[in-house]
C-alpha cells in the first residue's frame, strides 16, 4: 500500500474517533406535555447519532422539528437545526451542515443554543480543511459563553478551547494547539472531571500520532486508557483503544495493534449493539493484509463495506473499496484491484472530496501500468496532472513521456532507444547544473554567513562601546552625587552642629542666662528637625546606591503615616505661619513599604512647607482611583515654574531655594520617585508658577485591618 495512501486512511479514521466537544446546551422545556416530547424526541435523537443510527435519529429529529413548528415552539425549533447539523457532520456533508448553522444563526442570534452553533459550525469548517475559518468560529463562539448556565460555561470554555487545539494541530501551529489542550487539562484537573481529562488526553495523543511522534501518542493513549477503565468510561475506552491500535499499526507493532483492534470490537459490541463495528472492521482488515492474512483481509474489508452500504456511510464505502483495492493490488490480483480503485473513484467525485479523487486517480494509474494497460494508466495519470499540486511539471512530463513510450514500444522501438539516449544526455547535462548550482549555492552561503559574522561582530563591538560608554556617564554622575553628598554633608549638618556645640560651651561657661537659654530652643529644634530630615534623605539615597533598599510590601495606614508626619512638621510650619490640614480617614489603608512610604510623604510635605509662606495653606486629602488610592498633598505656595518642570523627579540631583532661603539635598523627589514606582505605584505632580503645586502619589488599596 503507497504510504500517502495509508497516511490518509490513517488520518480519516483518527478524525472518526476523535470526540469533539461540542457543549450541547439543552433548550429549557415548557410545561405543556407535546413541548416536552419534543424535548424527548430530540435527546433520544441525539443517543442515536452516538450509537450510529442515523436514520433513526433523522426521524425523530424530523418528528420533533415538525411538532416545534405547529407548537410554535422556537426552542424546539433552534435544537432541531443543531441536531440536523450533527447528523449531516457525522455523514461527513459539511456543506450542508455548513447552510444548516449559518442560517439557524441568522433565525436565533439571541438563542441559548448561540455558543452551540458557533462550535458545530468550527467543527464542520475543520473536517472541510479550512481550519484557519474553523479557529476564527470557535473565537466567535466563546463570545457567547456568557449566555449559558454558570456551572456549565467553564467546561464549555475549555471545551471549545480543546477543539481549537485540534485546528491548530492541522494547520501545524503546535504551541498554539498544546497551549489550548493544557488550559483543558487544567481545567479537567481543577474539577476533577474524569470524562472530559480522558479526551483531552485522548486527543493530545492523536495530536502527537499526526506528528508521528509515536512514543509520545502512545503514553497519551495509554495513559487515557487506563483513567477509562479505572472509571469505567465505555465510550472513551472504546475510542482510545482504536487510537492506541491506530498509533500500533503506525509503529509496525503489527501483533499489538491487531490486538487493540480486537479489544476495540467487542467494546463496541458492548456500548453500541445496534452500530455494526464499520470503523473496526476496516482498520483489522489493514493490519491484517499487513500480515499477510489476505483472506481475513479481504472478509473484514467487504463485511465493513457491507454495513458502510446499508448505514448510509458514504465515506466508509470509499474507504473500503480503497482498501480492497490496495489488498488485489498487493496479490497482484490486478483486474478485481481495478474494479475496487474505480467503484472507491465513483464514490469519491460523488463526494467532491479533491484529496480523495487525488489518491484514487494516482492508484489507478499505478494499478494499469502494473497490469500493462498504458492506454488506461495514461488516461488517469493525465486526470491525475489536472488536480496534482505535489508534482512538479518536469516529473508529470517525464511520467507522460514514460507511458507514451511504453504504447509506442512494439511499433517505434528505435525511436524510443533514441529518445532515451537523449533523455540520458539530458539528465546528464542536468547533473552536471546541479552540481554548479550546488557548488554556486555553498559559495553564495559561505559569503553570506561571513558578512553576517563580521557584522554582527561590528555590532557587538557597537554595544560594548554603548554599555562603556553609559556606564562612564553613569560615574560621572555617581561622582557627581558624591560630591553633592559630601558638600551636604560638610555645610548643611556642620553648621547646625557647630551651633549647637558654641551653645554648650556658652551653657558650659554660664555665660547666657535661662531666658536667653529659652529663647534659642526652638530655634535649634528646628534646625535640628531639617538636619534629621536630611540625615534620613541621605541614608534612605545611600543604601539605594549600595545595595538598593529591599521593599517588604504590607497594607500600611494611611492616616497614622500622614498624621505622624504632619505633627514632626508641625513647629516648622507654625515658625513660617502656614496652616497645614489633615483630612484623611483613619481606614484608608494603601499596599507599601512603611519606611519608604513616610520618606515619600515626608518629602512632599516638607518640600510644601519649604516653597510656602506666611498665610498660605497646605491639604492632604486621599481619593478612590479604581483598585488604587491617590494620597493628595496641595499648596497655595509659590509653585514649581514651567521651564524646570522636568527636572522635579530627575535622577540627577536638583534644588532650588525655599522662601525662607532654606536649601535642601536635590535628590528627595528623585528617591521617592523610585521608591513609588518600587512599590507598584507612581507620582505626579501639577503646578502653576505663583498659584501652588499639588502632588499625587498614587498606591495599590489595600484593606483596613
Amino acid at each position: 500500500m503507497p504510504s500517502k495512501v495509508y497516511q490518509l486512511l490513517t488520518f480519516f479514521f483518527i478524525i472518526a474517533t476523535l470526540q469533539p466537544v461540542y457543549a450541547i446546551q439543552d433548550a429549557s422545556g415548557r410545561s405543556e406535555s407535546d413541548s416536552t416530547l419534543v424535548l424527548q424526541w430530540l435527546s433520544e435523537a441525539e443517543s442515536d447519532i452516538e450509537q450510529g443510527n442515523l436514520s433513526e435519529a433523522r426521524r425523530k429529529t424530523q418528528l420533533a422539528d415538525s411538532l416545534s413548528t405547529e407548537l410554535e415552539f422556537p426552542e424546539g425549533k433552534a435544537l432541531c437545526n443543531l441536531r440536523y447539523a450533527d447528523i449531516l457532520i457525522t455523514e461527513r456533508r459539511q456543506d450542508s451542515a455548513i447552510v444548516v448553522l449559518t442560517e439557524a444563526i441568522r433565525m436565533y442570534p439571541d438563542s441559548k443554543l448561540r455558543v452551540n452553533f458557533n462550535n458545530l459550525l468550527a467543527v464542520a469548517y475543520s473536517y472541510k480543511g479550512e481550519d484557519a475559518k474553523a479557529i476564527q468560529t470557535y473565537e466567535e463562539a466563546l463570545k457567547f459563553v456568557s449566555r449559558l448556565d454558570s456551572a456549565k460555561i467553564d467546561r464549555t470554555n475549555a471545551g471549545i478551547r480543546q477543539n481549537m487545539a485540534n485546528a491548530y494541530i492541522d494547520l501545524g501551529q503546535t504551541t498554539l494547539a498544546f497551549e489550548h489542550y493544557l488550559d483543558a487539562v487544567r481545567f479537567a484537573e481543577m474539577t476533577r472531571d474524569t470524562s472530559f481529562w480522558a479526551t483531552t488526553l485522548n486527543n493530545i495523543g492523536n495530536a502527537y500520532n499526526v506528528q508521528e511522534n509515536y512514543e509520545r501518542a502512545a503514553f497519551y493513549l495509554e495513559k487515557a486508557k487506563s483513567l477509562s477503565v479505572q472509571k469505567n468510561l465505555k465510550p472513551e475506552l472504546y475510542r482510545t483503544t482504536l487510537n492506541l491500535a491506530n498509533t500500533r499499526n503506525d509503529q509496525e507493532r503489527l501483533q499489538e495493534a491487531l490486538d487493540l483492534y480486537n479489544e476495540a470490537l467487542e467494546l463496541n459490541n458492548q456500548i453500541r449493539p445496534d452500530s455494526p463495528p464499520v470503523i473496526v472492521l476496516y482498520n483489522l482488515g489493514r493490519v491484517n493484509g499487513k500480515l499477510g492474512n489476505y483472506e481475513k483481509a479481504e472478509a473484514q474489508f467487504r463485511e465493513s463495506l457491507t454495513y458502510s452500504q446499508q448505514l448510509g456511510i458514504i465515506q466508509g464505502e470509499y474507504y473500503n473499496n480503497f482498501g480492497l483495492g490496495n489488498l488485489f493490488r498487493e496479490i497482484k490480483r490486478y483486474e478485481e484491484a481495478i474494479h475496487y480503485f474505480e467503484n472507491a473513484s465513483d464514490i469519491a467525485e460523488k463526494l467532491g472530496t479533491t484529496p480523495f479523487i487525488q489518491d484514487i486517480r494516482q492508484n489507478l494509474y499505478e494499478t494499469n501500468r502494473e497490469a500493462n494497460r498504458f492506454e488506461d494508466a495514461l488516461q488517469y495519470l493525465e486526470l491525475y496532472k489536472e488536480l496534482s499540486d505535489s508534482l512538479t511539471s518536469i516529473e508529470k512530463e517525464q511520467a507522460l513521456a514514460e507511458l507514451e513510450n511504453q504504447l509506442e514500444l512494439d511499433r517505434q522501438n528505435e525511436v524510443n532507444r533514441l529518445l532515451q539516449d537523449k533523455q540520458a544526455q539530458q539528465e546528464r547535462q542536468l547533473q552536471v547544473q546541479y552540481i554548479f548550482i550546488v557548488v554556486g549555492t555553498l559559495v553564495i552561503v559561505l559569503i553570506v554567513a561571513f558578512l553576517f559574522m563580521m557584522r554582527k561582530s561590528a555590532r557587538e563591538r557597537e554595544e560594548i562601546n554603548r554599555v562603556l560608554e553609559a556606564q562612564k556617564e553613569e560615574l560621572i554622575e555617581a561622582n557627581k552625587a558624591k560630591d553633592k553628598l559630601f558638600a551636604i554633608i560638610a555645610h548643611d549638618l556642620r553648621t547646625p552642629m557647630s551651633s549647637m556645640q558654641g551653645i554648650l560651651h556658652l551653657l558650659k561657661d554660664n555665660v547666657i542666662s535661662k531666658e536667653e537659654i529659652t529663647q534659642l530652643i526652638p530655634e535649634l529644634e528646628m534646625s535640628i528637625q531639617k538636619n534629621v530630615h536630611v540625615m534620613e534623605d541621605l541614608l534612605a539615597w545611600a543604601k539605594d546606591q549600595l545595595s538598593g533598599v529591599k521593599m517588604e510590601i504590607s497594607p500600611i495606614n494611611v492616616h497614622n503615616v500622614v498624621d505622624e508626619i504632619v505633627s514632626t512638621h508641625a513647629f516648622i510650619a507654625n515658625k513660617k505661619g502656614v496652616k497645614v490640614h489633615h483630612h484623611i480617614p483613619e481606614g484608608e489603608h494603601v499596599l507599601a513599604d512603611q519606611n519608604a512610604l513616610q520618606l515619600v510623604v515626608r518629602n512632599v510635605i516638607s518640600n510644601s512647607i519649604k516653597f510656602t509662606s506666611k498665610g498660605d495653606e497646605i491639604e492632604i486629602k486621599t481619593e478612590p482611583a479604581s483598585h488604587n488610592m491617590k494620597i493628595i498633598i496641595k499648596d497655595t505656595g509659590i509653585g514649581i515654574p514651567e521651564e524646570e518642570s522636568d527636572k522635579v523627579f530627575s535622577t540627577k540631583a536638583w534644588t532650588r531655594e525655599g522662601t525662607n532661603k532654606e536649601k535642601g539635598t536635590g535628590f528627595g523627589l528623585s528617591l521617592s520617585k523610585e521608591f513609588v514606582e518600587r512599590m507598584n505605584g507612581k507620582i505626579w505632580f501639577e503646578s502653576t508658577e505663583g498659584e501652588g503645586s499639588t502632588f499625587y502619589i498614587e498606591l495599590p488599596k489595600a484593606s483596613s485591618n
